[in-house]
C-alpha cells in the first residue's frame, strides 16, 4: 500500500505539468486579445497604454518565454495575478473554493445516499411500481440538462411556491458569519448563530439537489444492476437456505458486494462536481470556483484560467488516489499492484 501511494505521488508532478501545459497552449490559441479586457476598449487606441499593459502583465514576450516564466513561478508557489481582480490567483481560489466545496460535498452526499437507496428499492422490488418509479426518477435526473432543471426548480419552489429561498448563499441583507472554514453552515455553528445556520442551510439545499440529481440517477442504476446480478449468485441462495431474513441478506451480503462499482463513480464524481458546478453556480448566484472560471474564460484571464485548470487537475488526481485506496479497503480481493 505504501509503495503504491508513493508511486502515485511520484507521477503527480508530471501529470500536473502536462495539465498546465495543455491549458496554457489552449488559452493562447484563442483569437481574442486579453489586453482589451485589461485596459478597456477606449484605451486600445493608445499604443503607449497598450504597450505598458503588455509589459506589466508579461505579454510582451513570445509565448515560449511566457510559458517558462509561468512554470518557474509555479515552482515557487506563485500562480500569478489575475488580470481582472488584480489579486493573486491562489488568493482568489482560496476565497472561492469553500463555497464550491460546501455545495459539492452536500451534492455528493445526497447523490450517493439517494442513489444507493433508490437502487436498493429498485432491486428489491423488481418490475413493481416502486421499481418503475425509482427508475423514472433516476432517468430524469440523468437526462435533463442541469441548467433547465435548476431554472425550473428555482421557478417552482422559489418564485411560485415560496418554500425555498432564492439565489445566493444567504438571504439579502444578511451578513456572512466570521470566516473560519469558509463553509457558511459550519462557520455559523461555530459562531453559535443558529438562525444564520438555518438560512445558509436552506440556500444550500436546492442547488445541491440540482447538482446531485444526475449523480443519483447514475448510482441508482449501477446499484440496481449489480444487486440483481448478486441475487442470482450461489452464496445468496446458501444464505437464504440458512433462514436468514431477506432484509439481512440484502443489506449484509448483496448490497455490500454491489458497492464496489459505486466507489469508482463517487470518487470521480467528487472532482466532477467541484469543477462541473459552473451552471449551478451561475443559476443560483453561487460565488464559487465555477463563476470564477466563467469570468476568467470570458475575459481571457490567462493566470486565472491556468489556476482553475491546475486546481481541477489536483482535485481529480487526489480523487483517483483516494478511490483506489477505498477500493482496497472495502474489497479485500483487490490487490494494488
Amino acid at each position: 500500500m505504501t509503495r503504491f501511494v508513493l508511486r502515485r505521488m511520484a507521477i503527480v508532478p508530471l501529470l500536473l505539468l502536462g495539465i498546465v501545459t495543455i491549458a496554457f497552449v489552449i488559452s493562447r490559441l484563442m483569437p481574442s486579445d486579453p489586453i482589451a479586457a485589461i485596459v478597456g476598449e477606449r484605451s486600445m487606441n493608445n499604443p503607449e497604454v497598450v504597450q505598458a499593459a503588455r509589459e506589466r502583465w508579461g505579454l510582451d514576450s513570445n509565448v515560449f518565454i511566457q510559458y517558462l516564466n509561468y512554470v518557474g513561478r509555479l515552482l515557487t508557489g506563485d500562480m500569478g495575478t489575475s488580470f481582472q481582480t488584480r489579486a493573486s490567483v491562489s488568493t482568489d481560489l482560496a476565497e472561492r473554493l469553500p463555497a464550491t466545496m460546501e455545495l459539492s460535498l452536500l451534492a455528493l452526499v445526497i447523490g450517493a445516499i439517494g442513489g444507493i437507496v433508490l437502487g436498493v428499492i429498485s432491486a428489491s422490488r423488481k418490475d413493481k411500481f416502486a421499481d418503475n418509479a425509482a427508475r423514472v426518477f433516476a432517468l430524469l435526473g440523468s437526462s435533463l440538462p442541469i441548467f433547465w432543471t435548476g431554472l425550473i426548480l428555482l421557478f417552482v419552489f422559489y418564485a411560485q411556491l415560496g418554500i425555498m429561498p432564492g439565489p445566493g448563499r444567504l438571504s439579502a441583507r444578511v451578513d456572512p458569519p466570521p470566516h473560519v472554514t469558509g463553509f457558511y453552515t459550519i462557520d455559523s455553528l461555530v459562531a453559535g448563530n443558529i438562525p444564520l445556520f438555518l438560512d445558509a442551510w436552506a440556500h444550500l439545499l436546492l442547488p445541491a439537489f440540482v447538482l446531485a440529481w444526475g449523480l443519483m440517477g447514475t448510482i441508482s442504476r449501477l446499484v440496481r444492476a449489480a444487486m440483481l446480478d448478486e441475487l442470482h449468485s450461489d452464496y445468496v441462495r446458501t444464505v437464504r437456505a440458512k433462514g436468514i431474513a431477506e432484509t439481512a441478506v440484502m443489506r449484509r451480503h448483496v448490497l455490500r458486494n454491489s458497492l464496489t462499482p459505486v466507489v469508482t463513480v463517487v470518487g470521480f464524481a467528487f472532482g466532477a462536481l467541484l469543477m462541473g458546478a459552473v451552471l449551478v453556480e451561475q443559476i443560483f448566484s453561487w460565488n464559487g470556483i465555477g463563476s470564477y472560471a466563467v469570468e476568467a474564460a470570458r475575459t481571457l484571464d490567462y493566470p486565472a484560467i491556468n489556476g482553475v485548470t491546475l486546481l481541477g487537475g489536483i482535485i481529480f488526481l487526489l480523487a483517483s488516489l483516494v478511490t483506489d485506496l477505498v477500493y482496497a479497503a472495502i474489497d479485500p480481493r483487490v490487490r494494488l499492484a
